[in-house]
């Protein structure tokens, strides 16, 4: 099935010893988004953790574990920080963050 697929090439990738990098940012709308991302051999970002609040209040996360619900999912290709206005996170502030969110 490709959802097993593509969980289990998120997880290799999420427990690769690839560097990850983190990353946050606020839109228009007043949501909040978080992003782990594995750089891979081409430079680019992939996401292995995502979570977001969103204006409702709500909060929502996404990782290989959860891929996807009625509200949204991890992002299926590789992100660009800058072109969403991204700004890094250390790892103690990202892990920080995920935590209240994933409560």
């Amino acid at each position: 099935m490709l959802q097993d697929r593509r969980r289990e090439a998120i997880r290799a990738l999420d427990e690769s010893d690839r560097p990850h990098l983190y990353w946050h940012g606020v839109d228009g709308d007043g949501h909040v988004w978080l992003f782990e991302t594995v750089v891979d051999d081409g430079g680019e970002y992939w996401p292995v953790r995502h979570a977001e609040l969103g204006s409702d209040g709500l909060a929502r996360c996404y990782s290989w574990g959860h891929i996807e619900d009625e509200h949204g999912f991890l992002a299926e290709g590789p992100i660009y920080p800058d072109d969403f206005g991204l700004n890094s996170l250390n790892a103690e502030e990202f892990g920080t963050l995920w935590s209240a969110l994933s409560r």
